[in-house]
């Protein structure tokens, strides 16, 4: 037989075997898409949009946006309702499988927030446990301080 029709014969007789002796060891997982990133941040926090996301192009740079934010939520962090929305709002995305939202979360956000240390413990002590330890991962590895909490 010819390895062409080896191949054939194969693939028939994987067609032709029934549904019940096939076995699938993966997971399909919807992944969200850059816009669908920045669309989440600007639901939350509308009164932004002109200052994180000021043209088009914005929408298909997530970390641009969540950099921007992250610089906001430094400049009002004299806001403690402001605060505490940006604390749920990242406990939110904490808890997401979503590779590019834990991505800008941790690189973008939380990075952008633990440049100043004294908002990084600000936040620290109204987000939950989890996000606290991705925080303070950040604050030990990119800037090297212990957090303070």
């Amino acid at each position: 037989m010819h390895a062409k029709t080896e191949v054939f014969a194969a693939v028939a007789d994987f067609a032709m075997s029934s549904d019940e002796h096939k076995a699938f060891d993966f997971i399909l997982v919807r992944t969200m898409a850059p816009l669908e990133v920045v669309c989440l941040l600007l639901s939350r926090f509308p009164t932004t949009r002109n200052l994180v996301c000021p043209d088009e192009y914005c929408f298909e740079e997530p970390t641009r946006v969540y950099d921007s934010f992250a610089g906001i939520v430094i400049e009002r962090s004299d806001d403690p309702e402001f605060l505490q929305s940006v604390a749920l709002f990242i406990d939110e995305i904490a808890e997401s499988k979503d590779r590019l939202i834990k991505d800008v979360l941790i690189a973008n956000l939380l990075e952008g927030i633990a440049a100043n240390a004294q908002v990084a413990r600000m936040i620290s002590r109204s987000i939950s446990p989890r996000s606290r330890s991705l925080l303070y991962e950040v604050e030990s590895k990119v800037y090297g301080r212990e957090p303070m909490g």
